[in-house]
């Protein structure tokens, strides 16, 4: 793992902030989780098998390994695609009309640009879901590039997805800081050679630490970032 002192030793525009999408661009669990809910409800071969409160744990994976893990059985390309297409559908239509930013993000990644950081997004979200988040208060402009679903072979807590955000953005491993709100999330950016701030809208600052976020932040107007990127 990383630590801060090889991450401040270089200049800003050889460093890179990564963050995650679903609870840390904005506190999208609770649409999440309602969305569950309503589908599986309409959904038969679901409804007898699902625990929902089993969701709570998962955030920050994809459906590919969320859905064979809830029902407890392998699943076919078609069967994943099916109901996770439905749920993220339901999810969207219960999203639009809330969708609100944490609060300070704009601020910092303005600032963070400023400074000459290099800004990537990786997520275990599909593209509608992306396209719909990113579209809000414009802040999709801020990152030079963005990684979800369906770029990645592995989900998180493996390190793919991030070490594909840095290979992308150019700057390795070790100069590179994620923002994660989920205990899949933290373990990936740390299995890549990462720092670690842990973001608190899903888990506990004890959860995430545990799993090796080094920092945990409530938002983006926590005093600290400032003096992060002094």
């Amino acid at each position: 793992m990383a630590n801060s002192s090889e991450f401040f030793a270089v200049d800003p525009s050889q460093r890179a902030l990564i963050f995650d999408m679903d609870g840390v661009i904005c506190h999208t669990m609770p649409y999440h989780l309602e969305a569950w809910c309503i589908y599986v409800d309409r959904t038969p071969e679901l409804r007898q098998h699902i625990n929902l409160e089993h969701l709570r744990h998962m955030g920050g994976k994809r459906n590919a390994e969320l859905l064979p893990e809830l029902l407890g059985r392998s699943l076919s390309a078609a069967e994943i695609e099916r109901w996770g297409a439905g749920k993220e559908a339901v999810f969207r239509e219960l999203l639009a009309p809330h969708l609100e930013l944490l609060p300070g993000l704009l601020p910092f990644l303005k600032s963070a640009k400023e400074k000459g950081y290099r800004l990537g997004l990786g997520t275990s979200a599909c593209a509608a879901n992306v396209e719909l988040v990113l579209s809000c208060e414009g802040v999709g402009h801020f990152f030079d590039t963005v990684v979800m679903e369906q770029d990645v072979q592995r989900g998180k807590p493996d390190p793919e997805c991030y070490l594909l955000v840095a290979e992308r953005l150019q700057v390795v491993p070790q100069y590179c800081l994620v923002f994660e709100d989920a205990v899949a999330g933290v373990m990936a950016a740390v299995q890549a050679g990462m720092l670690c701030w842990g973001v608190l809208t899903t888990q506990s600052a004890m959860t995430l630490q545990a799993a090796g976020a080094e920092v945990c932040i409530e938002d983006f107007t926590d005093p600290r970032l400032q003096r992060l990127l002094s």
